[in-house]
């Protein structure tokens, strides 16, 4: 991790990240707050909360008197910070959110030098989709998440003049933070039981499907979709499928265990995913994604038992916001790449031990399915912990056009990316194009997410990966959502 220019010294916390890699500070940030907190003060910084004093390595200390003068120093928290932190980190940074609260001065200020050196690093915000020398995005994204340079260098201040709180009588108006739940939602549903999730030997990765019922009387669209992550420490990922035909009804407790990557439902339709770190699925104005009367909603959970003890329960939701007014346009999602249908792989998928700037590229030839308008409105990247770059483009009359590019992947930040432009007015898709989607993996010790993935299974030494469904193989996908107009 490069040095803050600004920062003459700091914690042994910060060094030791450093010494590791660059993915270690947004592992540290984005678990829960116990365990930000333990690795904190095992390093030898105070995390604080509440009212609590608190120190980062001798360099920030909160709490005590603060003088006139000390008041109007600025940037402070309440003139300043408060109102960047309640816009851009809340939404994740809140109590019970996926990391430490950041819902007031006293429990933000002990982390200033870790938030300038993340944010310095654009660590922080997570948000991955970039742009870079060869790649340009042919629209700007929603809910784009990247501080300006000002606000980087004004968090990168307050860290160094001690993390200031400021006089609370002039403190600046707060805006309304960015929401990661779903507004206005028209169902929320539960499950009919839990899942109990075990590590069993060497064996980490377990597939269940779960069915959720609606109660739907007529065809409705959705245009709102969010999982209620019950468990986040075994979630990995979850494929959202629609049942058309209830076949999934039948399932004891709406529980099908075992059931592989696939939907366990016979003829079920592929809609959505959720990954760690995503936000809602909102289609833009007047596209909705067809939920026939009587269907039924089927997660494909992938758990991920490496983190629990003996065993975990997990209790995961869904919400859904509709109409029963049929929009102009219909929602699809595809998945394009490794393991994905119909996309062409030049060999064998393997990432050999010890590699680095490995690529795997795959395309997929768009067919033509007659007379319509399809365009793309959002896409989302997955790999797993061996991959650092990703890329998907179109391919079509000798020119290449990207879609997005992650070049500092992060297997615990994945999420769908949306176009912020209307629907008619987004990238169109023609048959005979061809979607390509290029992974780069680093295989070696020097990428921090491999020795993450080794220590889990009680290796040192990087081993041949391969293509597959487990945390340790690897895939290569591009989600593709697409608004269809007959």
């Amino acid at each position: 991790m490069p040095d803050h220019p600004r920062r003459p010294t700091e914690p042994l916390l910060l060094f030791e990240l450093r010494r590791v890699g660059h993915g270690a500070l947004a592992v540290l940030l984005a678990s829960g707050v116990a365990g930000c907190r333990d690795e904190a003060e095992s390093a030898g910084v105070s995390a604080g909360s509440g009212g609590d004093s608190g120190t980062q390595g001798g360099e920030t200390s909160t709490g005590g008197d603060e003088t006139a003068a000390d008041l109007d120093v600025r940037p402070n928290w309440h003139q300043d910070i408060a109102a960047l932190v309640t816009a851009r980190c809340v939404s994740c940074h809140r109590e019970g959110g996926l990391a430490f609260p950041m819902s007031s001065y006293e429990k933000t200020a002990p982390w200033a030098t870790v938030m300038a050196h993340a944010t310095a690093d654009r660590q922080m915000p997570p948000w991955h989709a970039v742009e870079t020398d060869e790649c340009t995005p042919p629209h700007a994204f929603e809910n784009d998440a990247r501080l300006t340079d000002e606000e980087i260098e004004q968090i990168g201040a307050w860290a160094d003049l001690g993390a200031p709180e400021g006089d609370p009588m002039q403190a600046a108006p707060l805006p309304e933070p960015m929401s990661a739940a779903l507004a206005d939602p028209t169902a929320v549903m539960t499950m009919g039981g839990a899942v109990t999730i075990e590590r069993e030997g060497d064996v980490l990765d377990q597939f269940h499907c779960l069915s959720f019922d609606p109660g739907t009387t007529e065809d409705v669209y959705l245009d709102g979709m969010q999982v209620v992550a019950g468990n986040s420490k075994v979630l990995h990922h979850i494929l959202i499928f629609i049942d058309e035909s209830a076949d999934s009804a039948s399932w004891p407790s709406g529980v099908l265990e075992d059931c592989g990557g696939g939907s366990g439902a016979e003829g079920a339709t592929l809609v959505g995913a959720w990954l760690p770190g995503a936000f809602p699925i909102e289609t833009p104005d007047d596209v909705g994604i067809r939920l026939p009367a009587g269907a039924r909603l089927v997660f494909n959970v992938h758990y991920h038992a490496a983190v629990t003890g003996p065993q975990v329960d997990d209790s995961t939701g869904l919400a859904l916001r509709w109409s029963s007014e049929r929009p102009q346009w219909i929602s699809e999602f595809g998945l394009v790449g490794a393991p994905g249908d119909g996309a062409s792989l030049t060999g064998e998928f393997l990432i050999p031990a010890g590699a680095t700037g490995h690529t795997e590229t795959l395309d997929w030839e768009v067919p033509d399915v007659g007379d319509g308008d399809i365009r793309i409105w959002s896409i989302g990247h997955h790999m797993h912990k061996v991959g650092v770059d990703m890329k998907t483009t179109v391919l079509r009359g000798g020119q290449e056009h990207c879609l997005a590019q992650t070049p500092r992947w992060d297997y615990g930040w994945q999420r769908l990316y949306e176009y912020d432009m209307p629907v008619d007015d987004v990238f169109a898709v023609e048959p005979g194009d061809v979607v390509r989607v290029r992974c780069t993996y680093d295989n070696t010790l020097n990428n921090p997410f491999v020795v993450e993935a080794l220590s889990e299974v009680g290796l040192v030494e990087p081993q041949d990966v391969r293509l597959g469904e487990g945390t340790l193989d690897e895939m290569c996908l591009a989600g593709i959502g697409v608004a269809v107009r007959p």
